[in-house]
């Protein structure tokens, strides 16, 4: 089995060391978003087949969601993964993340609903997280549509992504939605503030303040605990948690904090770190070589989840 990939593209999050940061400012977010990604698709990799693909969008109270289902096969009663693509907010489609939706589909054998939220800045908080707490309500009532039930379900996302999976689980409590058997957050951002400004200081966060600067309307709301989650006050009644880092990753401080208040809140946690990368960014979305090692630890969390889960919850 042959691959050919980019050997370390790491998004916008590597792009500071390179003296590009502060240019995305001048460059703005519909061109910061076509170079993301075209850097994501830039990454060849064998695509996984799975049984069947199907787009459609959703509504509810105005928002219109595109979205993307995948199904392993035509087994009946099948577990359903919610997956939030990355892509720093200002980039990332079901298109440049498809790879990743269909190895989680095959790997974890389960049907998985990729949300195509809208991008920042035209998707500010809470409109993006909206959508996909949209989508995780939609996939929960019409689970039967896919001759299954909601009674195995988990959150996953991936960078940005990561971001929203931890907030839709928050939601989920405080607003009494599904149950989530687990949520799997791989190199997520859940520490937005920056220094506390999202203005250009000539450092090696300038990329990481442009971004954020696209999602929320006011600074302030980067200590919103939906924007960044290590601000949470309350974890207690949360799903189970696998973080996964990414041992050269800027965010990785951020999400093992995170893991760790998670721990304290008695959260059953693992958190697993691949060694010697960076951010996953566009290997991760692509399911590359280089993020098969995290993807796989992903895969069998999922995997062990669902098969545990389905000993006591009838399908």
């Amino acid at each position: 089995m042959k691959y050919i990939f980019t050997m370390f593209i790491a998004g916008v999050f590597m792009l500071a060391s390179k003296g590009l940061a502060a240019d995305f400012f001048k460059m703005g977010s519909d061109n910061v978003r076509k170079m993301l990604n075209e850097k994501f698709l830039s990454i060849e990799a064998e695509q996984p087949a799975v049984f069947n693909v199907a787009n459609m969008t959703i509504e509810n109270e105005g928002r219109n969601t595109p979205i993307r289902i995948y199904k392993p096969n035509d087994k009946k009663n099948l577990p359903i993964i919610l997956y939030i693509h990355g892509g720093a907010w200002v980039a990332g489609n079901l298109d440049t993340h498809d790879n990743l939706a269909r190895y989680l589909c095959k790997g974890a054998e389960s049907i998985v609903v990729s949300v195509g939220y809208l991008n920042a800045p035209e998707g500010k908080f809470p409109f993006a997280l909206e959508q996909c707490y949209d989508a995780l309500l939609w996939t929960a009532s019409h689970a039967a549509d896919f001759q299954t039930t909601a009674s195995r379900l988990a959150v996953v996302g991936d960078s940005a992504g990561g971001n929203m999976a931890a907030a839709v689980c928050i939601l989920a409590r405080d607003r009494k939605g599904p149950s989530i058997d687990l949520q799997v957050l791989i190199n997520p951002v859940l520490d937005n503030t920056w220094g506390g400004t999202l203005q250009v200081k000539g450092d090696e966060y300038d990329s990481e303040r442009f971004i954020a600067a696209q999602y929320v309307k006011d600074p302030k709301e980067t200590f919103n605990p939906l924007v960044s989650p290590v601000f949470a006050k309350d974890l207690k009644g949360l799903p189970p948690a696998l973080i996964i880092l990414a041992e050269k990753d800027m965010f990785r401080e951020g999400a093992k904090k995170y893991a760790d208040m998670l721990i304290g809140a008695g959260i059953p946690t693992n958190v697993y770190m691949q060694a010697a990368v960076g951010h996953l960014a566009g290997n991760g979305a692509r399911a590359s070589i280089m993020a098969q090692e995290s993807l796989n630890v992903a895969v069998a969390a999922l995997r062990g989840v669902f098969t545990r889960n389905a000993n006591y919850k009838s399908p």
